[in-house]
């Protein structure tokens, strides 16, 4: 029989850890960008591997998150259309939803209209490998540069406030590099 002393203090332990976590991605700047998979509602399929070549400003989220980071979005569009055409080529900005396996009539429907509003295609994690693969933090917005060689070179989780804005596009500016 457990007596009730060390099993209340791992109880304890657990659940106090669980709640002063802060949302945090399991990839790090740095490291090189697994391999992932996404399609969107019109069933194009977009892979880590058509981003060789270009800096990604990949924003992963949920439907809930997804207005979350979005003063920081506002402000990556203005920048992006002050780059000339040769930069703009040289960036490709992706969003990523995590979807569910249930209703995919439904959430392919609503990612082609978002696509429209938004003005980019938005794909979907169907399988959740992406959220897996990078960590993403769960129900959260996911914010990652990716470089032109497939190196992680900015990620966060949660809310970015504006006083990051000025770094992220230094990053960009500098080629995805740091």
């Amino acid at each position: 029989m457990i007596s009730a002393g060390p099993f209340k203090i791992a109880i304890i332990t657990v659940c106090s850890l669980l709640l002063s976590a802060s949302p945090a991605m399991c990839i790090s700047e740095g490291e090189k960008a697994p391999y992932f998979k996404a399609t969107s509602g019109d069933n194009e399929v977009l892979t880590s591997d058509m981003l060789n070549g270009k800096i990604a400003v990949v924003f992963y989220e949920t439907k809930d998150t997804k207005e979350k980071n979005r003063a920081l979005k506002d402000d990556l569009n203005v920048f992006y259309g002050t780059q000339s055409e040769t930069a703009q080529k040289e960036i490709m900005k992706v969003a990523i939803i995590r979807c569910s396996a249930f209703m995919p009539n439904i959430w392919r429907r609503s990612l082609r209209e978002n696509s429209k509003k938004e003005g980019i295609t938005i794909y979907g994690d169907w399988d959740g490998s992406m959220e897996k693969g990078y960590g993403m933090a769960h129900d959260e917005s996911n914010f990652l540069i990716i470089d032109k060689a497939g190196v992680v070179r900015y990620v966060k989780a949660g809310f970015i406030p504006a006083e990051d804005f000025p770094v992220i596009k230094k990053i960009l500016n500098r080629g995805g590099d740091i």
